[in-house]
């Protein structure tokens, strides 16, 4: 038996045969797609929105809300969901030519809220006007989110990192450097989390 079907048998069984409904059977399903991917695929969960909507023939809308679902009620804790997630977008981040603001990519709805939420907590203002899967945050305002639920010195080595970053004369260096502290910073991050938070990031990155 494959790891997507055991699985798939220990949570709809759960309460018993019959007992799910279709919108958690969705879910479910979609989860485990994200996990362990169909037919020899790899985990889906490394690809787009419009990439699996395409794969699945179903609509990006569905996909976003499915994946939304699976996160909520099959992908643990969601404080450990939302932080793994928003470090593989960080590994991923970039910054604006003038180095005082991070684009992030995050098309995951869960992460995205999450950030949100934060940013609004600590009186930050974020910005996605031109694209809601683009957050645009200033580096104050994502450092003082990181600092209140992940590990102090890893931060202070990413604005260690980032400083330095800011300081390379070239734009293009300037962002490169940026991008690796920041990867660094994900990978120690999540580690100093937890294995629940690991395991997200792997998940989402497509690590084994």
């Amino acid at each position: 038996m494959s790891n997507f079907q055991r699985d798939f048998l220990e949570n709809y069984l759960k309460f018993g045969l019959g007992s799910m409904p279709k919108s958690d059977i969705d879910a479910l399903v979609m989860h485990l797609l994200d996990l362990y991917g169909v037919e020899n695929s790899g985990p889906l969960a490394i690809h787009s929105n419009q990439t699996v909507s395409e794969r699945l023939k179903t609509p990006v809308n569905k996909v976003k809300k499915m994946r939304y679902d699976a996160a909520l009620k099959f992908g643990g804790r969601i404080e450990d969901q939302a932080m793994g997630r928003l470090l593989a977008a960080l590994s991923k981040a970039t910054l604006e030519p003038d180095g005082n603001k991070v684009l992030l990519i995050i098309e995951d709805a869960l992460a995205k809220n999450w950030l949100q939420g934060q940013l609004k907590i600590h009186q930050h203002i974020f910005d996605h006007s031109f694209n809601t899967e683009i957050i645009k945050v200033s580096v104050s305002g994502l450092f003082e989110v990181l600092e209140s639920v992940f590990d102090k010195q890893e931060l202070l080595d990413f604005k260690t990192g980032y400083e330095a970053a800011k300081k390379e004369q070239n734009t293009e260096r300037m962002i490169a450097t940026f991008k690796g502290v920041a990867q660094k910073f994900a990978e120690g991050a999540a580690k100093a989390a937890g294995k629940n938070v690991v395991n997200v990031l792997k998940a989402q990155l497509g690590l084994g």
